[in-house]
């Protein structure tokens, strides 16, 4: 291009950035002297207007629809169209439109015959009465993304008199995949854009123009100025102005619609006859605006998720929530789906307008599930004529592993010489330090049973099965930590104590029995007591998964969990503390934390264990209640999209997951140490031992007042891998896990045949929001 080309096409980018702002079309009407003069420089000063003069079309359509009964031939219609005339000129009849921003004159019926004969066709699904009624309407609309397609619907049906419409941002080109507009308006202002939209649609309709967007200083003027508005449609991305605007907006009585995009959602607030109606039905408690302008982004998820309504998220939303700021950089919006929702908007608003009885509340139009959803049933058919659809459950958990035989239990535990009886209270404190122990996702794998002076401990591997648990090994070390806080506890009455695991050849259900004698008479095959010192940090051990600011593992503190793991023979404790160290197993533990998620079975492994109210956790007793993770409230939100296993599935299918990682990262980020507790074989006596262990380090750790944080799946998937063949894993996980084992191996001196006991994080952490609960004694202790 010459240089007078580009300077020319400067020129003309100048000046359109000049006109950019303008919108209003401006209009001639040749019987008037001043307007004729007007059009007449118009078209002799600009060399590229374009002239559209259809006039004899609109006419001849005009005469049509006022005889409709019928069937004119074009004779007729012509004779019609000049009796309608009455000898005026055709070029000076009606209006001419000039569109400055498209250099576009058009010629058009005035503004009565216009409105008469483009609503023709809404007769009679709108009335002439309804339709006279509507034009004396007023709809504001915030936000034109979603809000563009209901003011076009709006315009479209005429079913308002005037349009108020707000946004402060630019049109960009990634806005274009649900902005219905060409590419000549990037960078033009949104409303800009919408005004001159409408205005091409129904040059003749009332257009208040909001550039700044509703903010807390005009939002009077928008909902006021001019005539209270009859309807808001919210469909703004701020938090704080959807608050402000329904506060508001309830003040003076105005009703406020709002659609989601997702799985059609339309929200009804009927302010104009609930005054007192809590705002978005209560759905964010008392959060004012003022509050939620000084939370971060992260802080204001939650109630966002509470506004858009979690549990009724569409599968393909709430897989795409997990990945923002990963594969997408914000929510995904569809052009069907905003088009759809425009269109449901704007029809209620406009029965909303006419009086027609619309109530508060939520309505979904799920085009998803109404066409070729799920198969037709009772329930189906119900959600279908209502219009909505009940929210899913979350996956349900797999098949539980085998029961604890009852011919174990029936079996007799046999009786020791010189063994003294418990009384009830006696075996009670003692059975009860047992049940304080810790196990994976607090499944509290255990059956106790007294019987002839003796005490049995049995697995009860269906409470412990998972594919994590490999050949029920995590359940045994749960088991072995009861054991050593039953023989703390009995040498706190006085007793000692002598354990035999796995007394019975070829019953594994049976793990441990006790024997218990009168403390002054020593028996050389009692229990040590060495670590009775312990005893009082039974009732005060917990997981502590709140998040601290990284501190050096004092030497006096590593050396005493090293001696506690090492008292029992075999046992031995890994520590990483260098932050490379950290910051890989920070990576290899985020890694496995998305493996776990994204692999059916192990998801509902995960599922199964999380009590989501406290109702729910006081009520079962056991399993984690959600709050013991101390998320953060956008974590919280992630990990409820991540109950529906459908959208997790999806995440896998997309190759993303990557913030299912961060857990970890945070994790480890507040940690003094990660530490690994092993045991050179792996058989079940082995693991038994390793529990033992492993309740002596965090009883030791307790005391000293560091922070213990089970991080245990990936080990135990691990010896799944190495010594299972990788037996119920897919061959994606079996090749992940693979790797990570290859990472892992260069952290920590073990080998294939090494039982590795628990995966834990140290810290120095504040105390956690709450304890996991235990189940009552009458559940798991029988006495014969």
């Amino acid at each position: 291009m010459t240089k007078t080309g580009w300077q020319q096409l400067i020129s003309h980018s100048s000046q359109r950035d000049a006109e950019s702002a303008g919108w209003r079309p401006r209009f001639f009407r040749p019987t008037r002297e001043e307007d004729a003069e007007a059009l007449g420089r118009l078209l002799r000063d600009d060399a590229r207007l374009q002239v559209f003069d259809a006039i004899d079309r609109q006419l001849a359509d005009l005469v049509k629809t006022r005889h409709p009964s019928r069937t004119l031939g074009e004779q007729e219609i012509a004779r019609l169209v000049e009796e309608h005339l009455r000898g005026a000129p055709r070029q000076a009849y009606g209006v001419w439109v000039h569109y400055p921003w498209s250099r576009r004159l058009v010629h058009l019926l005035d503004e009565a015959e216009f409105v008469e004969l483009r609503t023709n066709r809404n007769k009679h699904k709108i009335s002439a009465e309804e339709q006279a009624a509507l034009a004396g309407r007023k709809i504001g609309v915030v936000g034109l993304s979603v809000g563009q397609s209901v003011a076009l619907t709006v315009a479209l049906e005429r079913s308002a008199g005037e349009l108020r419409i707000a946004d402060f941002d630019h049109l960009e080109l990634s806005n274009m995949n649900r902005i219905r507009t060409g590419v000549h308006n990037l960078d033009v202002p949104k409303v800009v854009a919408t005004a001159r939209d409408i205005a091409e649609l129904d040059p003749f309709l009332e257009v208040k123009c909001f550039s700044e967007g509703v903010t807390p200083d005009n939002m009077d003027a928008f909902l006021l100025d001019g005539g209270k508005l009859d309807i808001v449609v919210d469909e703004c991305d701020s938090l704080d102005i959807k608050l402000e605007l329904r506060l508001r907006a309830r003040a003076h009585r105005i009703p406020v619609l709002m659609d989601t995009s997702d799985r059609g959602l339309i929200d009804v607030e009927r302010f104009d006859l609930e005054p007192d109606r809590p705002i978005l039905h209560g759905l964010v408690g008392d959060l004012t605006p003022a509050r939620i302008r000084g939370l971060s982004t992260e802080d204001k998820v939650p109630y966002v998720m509470q506004i858009i309504g979690q549990d009724t998220l569409s599968t393909r939303f709430a897989a795409s929530l997990l990945e923002i700021q990963q594969t997408v950089s914000t929510w995904p919006q569809l052009g069907s789906a905003v088009v759809h929702g425009g269109a449901a908007a704007a029809d209620t608003a406009r029965r909303l307008a006419l009086g027609e009885p619309v109530r508060s509340g939520r309505y979904y139009v799920d085009l998803e599930q109404i066409i070729s959803g799920p198969e037709p049933g009772p329930d189906a058919a119900a959600a279908r004529g209502a219009g909505t659809a009940t929210p899913r459950a979350p996956a349900a958990p797999p098949a539980r592993g085998p029961a604890l035989d009852p011919a174990s239990l029936a079996r007799p535990l046999g009786s020791a010489d010189g063994a003294v009886a418990l009384d009830p209270d006696r075996l009670r404190r003692i059975v009860a330090a047992g049940i304080a122990a810790p196990s994976g996702g607090n499944c509290q794998p255990w059956r106790w049973v007294y019987e002839a002076r003796r005490l049995g401990l049995f697995h009860d591997r269906a409470r412990s099965e998972s594919l994590a648990d490999f050949q029920g090994t995590g359940g045994v070390v749960a088991l072995g930590a009861a054991a050593e806080n039953v023989v703390l506890a009995a040498h706190g009455e006085g007793l000692s104590v002598r354990v035999a695991p796995f007394p019975r050849a070829g019953d594994d259900d049976l793990v441990a029995t006790f024997d218990f004698f009168d403390a002054h008479a020593p028996r050389s095959d009692a229990e040590g007591r060495a670590m009775d010192g312990l005893g009082d940090a039974i009732g005060l051990r917990h997981t502590n998964r709140r998040q601290s600011q990284r501190a050096a593992l004092a030497d006096e503190h590593r050396a005493a969990l090293a001696a506690a793991v090492r008292s029992v023979p075999g046992a031995d404790l890994h520590l990483l503390e260098s932050p490379a160290e950290l910051e890989e197993i920070a990576a290899i533990l985020g890694a496995g934390d998305r493996a776990r998620l994204l692999v059916q079975r192990t998801h509902a492994d995960l599922m199964k264990e999380i009590r989501w109210t406290e109702a729910e956790a006081e009520a079962r007793r056991d399993g984690i209640f959600v709050g013991a993770f101390e998320f953060s409230p956008a974590d919280l939100a992630g990990f409820r999209v991540c109950r529906d296993w459908r959208a997790l599935e999806l995440v896998r299918r997309w190759g993303g997951g990557r913030a299912l990682e961060k857990t970890a990262h945070k994790a480890i980020a507040g940690a003094m140490a990660v530490g690994l507790i092993t045991m050179p074989r792996a058989g079940l006596a082995d693991y038994f031992q390793g529990g033992r262990a492993l309740e002596r380090a965090w009883l030791t750790a307790t005391q000293r007042g560091i922070a213990v944080y089970p991080m245990a799946t990936l080990p135990y998937l691990f010896a799944r891998l190495v010594r299972g063949g990788g037996e119920g894993m897919d061959p994606e996980t079996v090749a992940l896990a693979t790797a990570l084992r290859a990472r892992y191996l260069r952290l920590f001196d073990v080998t294939d045949a090494t039982a590795e006991i628990l995966l834990f994080r140290l810290s120095l952490a504040g105390p956690p929001s709450t304890r996991s609960l235990r189940r009552p004694l009458e559940d798991v202790l029988v006495v014969r």
